[in-house]
């Protein structure tokens, strides 16, 4: 499918949750909404899109107005100081009777001067159809995991003792430049020793010891579209016992958490199915995170596989499986796979 076609697809499927909800127009602020509307990356807070019923208006920065232009000719593109005041205008000349926005989304500056004109409140409707990857989004997505994959299998040999957390990340990121990716999909996390027990650690200077815990949580942007990993080990050939019985039990965690992603699952049911496995084993007090997450155009989406999810697993969804067990103050270990939701039964995307 070309990407006019995908973008007309896209833009169907939103025209469709509009009539539903009886709306004859949508303003779109949010770039990565935008993005994947239309295939093409704008800045936040440059761009202002109109969809209605008969096409798409495109309020942007003069810069934005020849390149648009030619990618998306059927849209109309114009360049303007005022972006939204222009979109807000637009509505009204052309008599759109019920306009909707993404109040979720929106500044509150911006969301004021929407519900003055009369433009109501709506729910997240391009969020909604984002959870469901279509076969181009998943084409994009299986090739920044396997970026992410081959970072990991590249680093691990030349993790070095001596060597810095801030270096292993850059080496991660740099691979993963050079393989096609525009860069991280979010803060690299590398964490050595006592570090590797903080789930968001900040990658930071702290030297790997030649006996040490090493954790990666990493991921790379392709094309618009991120991956997420993350691989836990022991550098040395001392590997303390209870490290290693950690080890065993996440990975059973993630294997019995990734057999529970499939059509119909509950989330919570796959966060609970992870989580059990480290419960049962005496270890869920250092389980201090949800399972998982949805990933796609952002690295955190819905659907969530958490205790408190009220959402049920479909057929595109695209999410993570990561249990972990961390000790305080010694090493910590998770072990993350990406996984897309299909007819056959959910395929991992982070690997060859």
């Amino acid at each position: 499918m070309s990407e006019r076609n995908i973008t007309a697809a896209r833009l169907s499927a939103l025209r469709g949750l509009m009539r539903k909800n009886k709306l004859d127009g949508l303003i779109v602020t949010n770039n990565l909404d935008q993005l994947y509307l239309t295939n093409f990356f704008f800045y936040p807070e440059e761009t202002v899109l109109l969809v209605h019923g008969k096409g798409v208006a495109c309020f942007t920065r003069d810069l934005y107005v020849e390149p648009f232009g030619k990618f998306a000719p059927e849209m109309d593109v114009k360049g303007c100081e005022n972006r939204l005041a222009a979109a807000v205008e637009q509505a009204q000349k052309m008599g759109l009777k019920r306009v909707g926005f993404d109040a979720a989304k929106e500044s509150y500056q911006n969301g004021k001067m929407m519900a003055a004109a009369g433009f109501a409140e709506v729910g997240g409707f391009i969020s909604k159809l984002r959870e469901t990857k279509d076969a181009a989004e998943l084409k994009l997505m299986r090739e920044a995991n396997r970026i992410a994959y081959q970072a990991y299998e590249y680093v691990k040999p030349r993790v070095k003792t001596g060597m810095t957390e801030s270096e292993l990340a850059a080496e991660l990121e740099k691979f993963m430049r050079a393989k096609g990716a525009s860069g991280p999909s979010f803060l690299t996390i590398v964490g050595f020793g006592e570090n590797s027990a903080n789930p968001h650690h900040e990658t930071g200077s702290r030297k790997l010891k030649a006996n040490d815990a090493v954790l990666m949580d990493f991921g790379c942007i392709y094309k618009g579209y991120c991956s997420d990993i993350t691989r836990s080990w022991w550098h040395g050939n001392n590997e303390p016992a209870e490290y290693k019985k950690i080890w065993k039990i996440v990975e059973k965690a993630r294997k019995t958490g990734v057999k529970a992603v499939q059509i119909g699952t509950a989330n919570k049911a796959v966060d609970a199915a992870a989580r059990g496995v480290i419960s049962d084993a005496g270890y869920g007090e250092y389980f201090t995170h949800r399972t998982g997450h949805g990933v796609g155009i952002e690295i955190h989406e819905q659907p969530y596989n958490s205790q408190t999810a009220d959402t049920v697993l479909a057929e595109g969804n695209v999410v993570t499986v990561e249990p972990g067990i961390y000790l305080p103050g010694k090493y910590g270990v998770r072990l993350e796979d990406t996984m897309a939701v299909g007819k056959t039964g959910a395929k991992i995307l982070t690997k060859k």
